[in-house]
């Protein structure tokens, strides 16, 4: 048993639609699918699924008390479950208690669609759930409200978790009065935790439980396939929470065509490119779910601790071994992120935080593309401190120069042969065993590329991969080095 909400803070970003799709490929897969319609005073599912609304006069959530599967749909295996009342608000019953609607449906998934807003019954419920889905359209109100909902549904869970705290709880009061509003839930966790200690691992374990999907829904272009990633990471390093990207809606006129039918779209016109991606989608909360069932990983819960400072790797993601190339990539795709217009940023920083940010990219810069300051700095961040104190102590404080040979000549026409490789490594300074090591190549196979013995090297297939890491490794064109290195084995090996 599961249940799904989709929900977030900004009406007409096509909740309906991801929410019908994700029970259409439930019940396609054989499941009994509830579908609770969770929108105060509009609701749109009963359209959605061929099935007339039931009066407003009518309470359906009270008398589903009878009958609590819901009504049948056009979709078999699909009951549909109206959530709101006659005052045109939604049933606190169903909403405070969306584990109690699965318990006694008898469905085997139920799928809340609610409607927008950040009001306490519908962040409970989004709260109470295996899986929470946001959608967002590509646009900068509706990525503002996706952070906007982040916020306030992280205070709200701290309301529940600090109930036994009240000077907590007052803490929190007091720094969303200050802000006129829920700030970064990393920067409120801090604030509780150094008020009160004694709550600091409820704090940082309730921050590591919030870990909602989103979807982009009615994408148009590249720039808008790309958004998802880029607010997963302006998410994780703004406001410390894990918002992972389930994926993609095209923009598509068969949705509306579908609406027009009273049918849902993946049975209207299951071969639609929106089709397609509901079901990648549906596919992707499966294989993270466990058969929809929450993963160990994705429910584990992070040590309960402030997390520690990030690293300059860190704030430009990368790895620990980038090459300057990488390094270089990496800053251009991070101011774009933090730049004036970037949408994917969207009411996330004010311009003072942003210049923070673009701050910390400039220094992870300045320290990775310097070779003088990156090896200290690596020893820094990987030993502990009285040992770097020791190695450091250790080391002569002036080593004496190591003369290397000169980098030979370079163009865009330069063909690298095995001996310019060695060259340029030595030029480097790099010793072959170094580089096995952290290539993870075979020295004897390292050793066969730079001698050109080419009847000791792998298939083609193989020794373009090996040719590729090295010239990253040696800092050259890994393309350049790629083409005339396995063109010049070909000739050779055919002559």
């Amino acid at each position: 048993m599961t249940v799904i909400a989709v929900g977030g803070a900004k009406g007409g970003a096509g909740r309906s639609v991801v929410a019908a799709g994700l029970a259409v490929f439930l019940a396609q897969l054989g499941k009994r699918v509830l579908v609770v319609d969770g929108h105060p005073n509009a609701p749109q599912l009963a359209t959605s699924f061929g099935c007339a609304a039931p009066p407003m006069h009518q309470q359906p959530w009270h008398s589903a008390a009878q009958d609590p599967r819901g009504r049948e749909t056009v979709v078999p295996n699909v009951r549909l479950l109206s959530a709101y009342s006659e005052a045109g608000t939604v049933s606190g019953v169903t909403l405070k208690r969306p584990r109690e609607i699965a318990a006694h449906s008898g469905a085997d998934h139920v799928v809340l669609d609610l409607g927008p807003g950040t009001q306490h019954a519908l962040l409970d419920a989004m709260l109470d759930v295996d899986a929470a889905v946001l959608v967002a359209l590509p646009e900068p109100s509706s990525v503002e409200a996706i952070y906007r909902w982040i916020r306030h549904a992280y205070a709200r869970s701290l309301s529940h978790a600090l109930k036994t705290s009240p000077p907590a709880l007052d803490v929190m009061r007091a720094t969303i009065e200050r802000e006129a509003a829920p700030p970064s839930p990393i920067d409120l966790a801090r604030a509780i935790a150094r008020a009160e200690p004694s709550v600091a691992t409820v704090v940082w374990s309730a921050l590591h439980e919030l870990r909602p999907w989103f979807v982009v829904n009615a994408s148009r272009s590249r720039v808008d396939l790309e958004l998802g990633e880029s607010i997963s990471v302006l998410a994780r390093q703004r406001l410390g929470v894990e918002l992972s990207f389930l994926g993609h809606v095209e923009y598509d006129e068969a949705v509306s065509l579908a609406a027009r039918k009273r049918r849902p779209l993946l049975v209207d016109s299951p071969g639609a490119k929106a089709s397609r991606n509901l079901e990648r989608l549906a596919r992707r909360l499966a294989a993270a779910h466990s058969s929809i069932e929450p993963t160990a990983e994705h429910r584990a819960v992070r040590p309960p601790h402030e997390p520690a400072p990030s690293t300059h790797y860190e704030t430009l993601l990368l790895d620990r071994g980038a090459t300057d190339e990488e390094v270089r990539r990496a800053v251009r795709r991070m101011r774009d992120l933090y730049a004036n217009d970037s949408l994917a940023s969207a009411g996330l920083c004010s311009e003072e935080q942003r210049e923070a940010s673009l701050s910390r990219v400039e220094e992870a810069r300045d320290v990775l593309l310097d070779p003088v300051r990156r090896r200290p700095y690596d020893l820094s961040i990987t030993m502990p401190e009285r040992e770097l104190v020791a190695s450091l102590a250790e080391a002569p404080a002036q080593p004496e120069p190591v003369e290397l040979p000169p980098m030979p000549e370079l163009t865009p026409d330069s063909e690298f042969s095995g001996g310019l490789l060695r060259a340029v490594r030595e030029a480097r300074g790099v010793d072959l065993r170094e580089l096995a090591a952290r290539t993870k190549i075979p020295l004897t196979s390292l050793k066969a590329i730079e001698d050109e013995s080419y009847e000791l090297l792998p298939p083609a297939v193989y020794l373009r991969g090996f040719v590729l890491e090295l010239a990253r490794q040696l800092r050259v064109d890994p393309e350049q080095v790629a083409r005339t290195y396995l063109r010049r084995a070909r000739e050779r090996s055919s002559g």
